[in-house]
């Protein structure tokens, strides 16, 4: 690897965890609808794909893998929506854009609600792919995620 491409890598790593780092402490900290409108739509009312190019879908899948990826290593708690927060920002330097989706499901039969956040690009889920599938998206109508 070239000592370019390491640096390329080294800085897209740090913009990553920084970006971890600061979704994590505006969600802990700051009333949520100060930064909201940072976020883009988040209602759930999913948009029509954006034309992309496989170059723009491929890196959006590769810097989702390093979001996974660097979000366990970090000492702080960075899950779904610390990640699709971080993901949408990293996206946006690059010019490539994306959605946050926040969805919900019953938890338990004691009708406990548990909350999910991920990022599309286009089609694509790039954070939080794991569970996905198993969420209602807020302002989908009741169909679950995955049949949207």
């Amino acid at each position: 690897m070239g000592l370019v491409r390491s640096f390329k890598k080294a800085v897209l790593h740090a913009e990553i965890v920084l970006g971890l780092a600061y979704a994590r402490l505006l969600i802990k900290l700051v009333p949520f609808r100060w930064w909201r409108r940072s976020l883009g739509p988040i209602d759930g009312s999913e948009q029509a794909p954006m034309p992309l190019s496989p170059q723009q879908l491929k890196q959006a899948g590769d810097i989702g893998r390093i979001i996974k990826r660097l979000a366990r290593k970090q000492k702080f708690e960075a899950v779904c929506f610390p990640q699709a927060i971080a993901g949408r920002w990293v996206l946006k330097r690059r010019g490539i854009p994306s959605q946050i989706i926040l969805g919900s499901r019953r938890a338990d039969p004691a009708g406990n609600i548990a909350l999910h956040a991920w990022l599309k690009v286009g089609d694509r889920v790039v954070t939080g792919e794991d569970e996905y599938e198993k969420y209602r998206s807020f302002g989908s109508g009741g169909s679950p995620a995955g049949s949207d």
